[in-house]
């Protein structure tokens, strides 16, 4: 009989702020004890069992280890364990964290601590509650790991952690979108420790290692944290810088450092932050550029330097992404700017590396952002109260017409290729209310190709000849009409964009060829060898199955084969990536078995993913099929 364990370990540093753990190995043992003393265990409090297994422990218990796994990304695990292999038989089970060697909690190295060696942590014993599922049994155990049984076990990762939330020190709203800096305050140089982007309830959980706060200017040669009046602690002694779109927009004083809460704290912290009459910290006084799409892609911190394409969301299938097409950036908008009216603008450059720093990038290579670059954009409504309420919206590319039922789209006014922020018009009560979209960027018009594709055969190396480019992009704002106000309000890493369509492409294989009309971003083509070439398109198959396919995309997904038809099954050879990443090419035979095919009508297809979003939905796969008669 086969067993499977599934469920999700998590924990937390503050009260109901509870994270996954993740990237970490979880291990099953049977246990062996007599039956009393299995009871005794599986009744007991999990905090009643917590115990710590060296290296020596650990190697005598060897032989009664069931299976083990990682959490991945969400703090989710599976794992599945034949229970006549191990002898298990259905009784209780010890559940153990088991370091090796250092996860990647969001600290900046894995460099294990000097005199580490292996250590399992018991977490519980349980009885699971067995439920057969198909042919096997099926356990869940979800679990919170207690605050100092995580804290230990960091402490001996040499792991350092702050949690916290940051909110409107009046509102008590939780302020998102706000990089929170933490910094170790020292004689010689304050030290930064690390930051991390306010999610959006306002909370961030910053990772470090011991090693950065005992630098100095010796290091790496000698490494002692240097604390303020020679106390005697060990820890750092905190204080909090803060920042939106890469500028920061608060630092605390350092004599928050001294605080005794502050003050050589242990390597699990958790304060509770609040920022109060500082431009940017509260949601109703907005700022700037900071988040890409309705995913909330922040421009900085979840962009990849290296391919400029997406990263760091918890949902896997939006990372790994480049943009195309129409793409949303968010943020906050202020109506006055000292006083006065506020306009903002946005400005983009072409690089040639997604690597290349923005601050490095030549005032002469940035080009304003203008009208017909942007697509219909609803930044701000006002609710209007009367003997029917209405809803009054202000648009980029609004018509100003009204409707029916009375509602205006008010057009957004420009000057130049500054964009006016809606003012409250004068002796009206009801307020703007700003909606978080600042621009709707229309990406093909900052770059967009085609390619000919007309004497591409299935089978063969599409041959791409467009690559993504790369733009970094910023915001402004000012006083209306008054360039020597103008203030930078954030900005991104340079962006993987990619807007080629692919022309002429030939569909439906041999037996009803014709071009793919629209184009698409990408190519997909099947057909097979039996009914290739001149007179074989509508040939009946008879032995063998042996399918040419060609897929490309410089962001290219996953590349299938289904074979859909009475007897047929999905086995063939593996998709052959010659570039990996961006070309799939290649004949792939049929490993099913053909006589369990009928007589009958049957469709091969492919499947071909796309690796690109809009910062809102990621492209939908592209297909081609081909139709036969065995």
């Amino acid at each position: 009989m086969k067993y499977t364990f599934k469920g999700k370990l998590q924990s937390a540093i503050c009260d109901e702020h509870e994270f996954a753990i993740a990237n970490t190995t979880i291990r099953f043992y049977g246990l062996n004890d007599e039956r009393n003393a299995a009871t005794a265990f599986t009744a007991a409090q999990s905090k009643e069992v917590s115990q710590v297994f060296e290296e020596t422990e650990i190697k005598k218990r060897n032989s009664e280890l069931l299976a083990e796994t990682k959490t991945d990304a969400s703090g989710n695990y599976e794992v599945t364990f034949d229970g006549n292999k191990t002898k298990y038989e259905g009784g209780s089970v010890v559940i153990v964290l088991y370091y090796n060697e250092i996860p990647d909690y969001g600290q900046k190295d894995t460099k294990k601590p000097k005199s580490f060696k292996p250590f399992e942590v018991l977490l519980d014993i349980i009885q699971p509650k067995w439920r057969q599922m198909d042919n096997e049994l099926v356990a869940g155990w979800n679990y919170t790991i207690l605050k100092r049984i995580w804290c230990y076990i960091l402490k001996r990762l040499d792991i350092w952690v702050i949690c916290g939330t940051l909110t409107n020190c009046k509102s008590q709203a939780p302020l998102a979108g706000i990089e929170v800096i933490a910094m170790d305050d020292d004689i010689i140089t304050d030290d930064l420790l690390g930051s991390k982007v306010t999610d959006s309830n306002g909370r961030f959980c910053i990772y470090y290692r011991s090693i950065d706060f005992k630098k100095t200017f010796l290091s790496p040669f000698i490494n002692v944290e240097t604390t303020p009046f020679l106390a005697s602690g060990s820890g750092p002694d905190i204080y909090f810088k803060y920042a939106l779109g890469g500028v920061q927009i608060f630092a605390e004083s350092h004599y928050e450092a001294h605080k005794p809460s502050r003050r050589n704290v242990g390597n699990c912290l958790c304060v509770n932050l609040c920022l109060e009459n500082v431009e940017g910290a509260n949601p109703s006084v907005p700022i700037g550029f900071y988040s890409i799409g309705q995913r909330d892609y922040h421009p900085i911190y979840e962009i990849d330097s290296t391919t400029g394409r997406t990263k760091g969301k918890s949902e896997t299938s939006w990372n790994g992404k480049a943009f195309f097409s129409n793409v949303e950036l968010r943020g906050s908008l202020n109506q006055k700017m000292n006083s006065q009216p506020s306009e903002y603008k946005f400005q983009y450059a072409n690089v040639s590396d997604p690597s290349i720093a923005v601050g490095t990038i030549p005032e002469a290579a940035w080009n304003d952002v203008t009208s017909g670059d942007i697509a219909r954009t609803k930044i701000a409504d006002r609710l209007i109260e009367g003997s029917v309420w209405k809803n009054d919206t202000y648009v980029i590319g609004g018509t100003g017409n009204t409707d029916i039922f009375g509602r205006t789209e008010i057009k957004v006014e420009f000057d130049g290729n500054w964009i006016k922020v809606p003012q409250q018009p004068s002796g009206t009560i009801n307020e703007i209310n700003l909606l978080g979209s600042l621009i709707v960027l229309k990406t093909e018009n900052l770059y967009s190709n085609t390619e000919n594709k007309n004497t591409l055969v299935a089978g063969s190396a599409p041959s791409l000849i467009n690559k993504n480019k790369y733009f970094a992009l910023r915001m402004f704002k000012r006083e209306a009409g008054n360039d020597a106000s103008k203030l930078q309000c954030g900005f991104s890493l340079p962006l993987a964009i990619f807007n080629t369509r692919y022309d002429n492409v030939h569909k439906g294989g041999s037996w009803l060829s014709e071009i793919q009309n629209p184009s698409e971003f990408g190519i997909a083509m099947v057909d097979l060898v039996e009914l290739s070439g001149p007179g074989n398109g509508c040939k009946k198959i008879t032995d063998a199955i042996h399918v040419k396919y060609s897929a490309g995309n410089p962001n290219l997904g996953n590349v299938s084969i289904k074979f859909t038809g009475q007897g047929a099954t999905n086995t063939f050879e593996a998709i052959n990536y010659p570039v990996s990443g961006e070309e799939a090419y290649g004949t792939a035979s049929y490993l099913g078995d053909f006589g369990d095919l009928k007589p009958c009508a049957y469709e091969i297809r492919l499947e071909v993913g796309l690796n690109l979003t809009n910062g809102r939905d990621n492209h939908h796969d592209i297909w081609d099929r081909i139709l036969f008669c065995r």
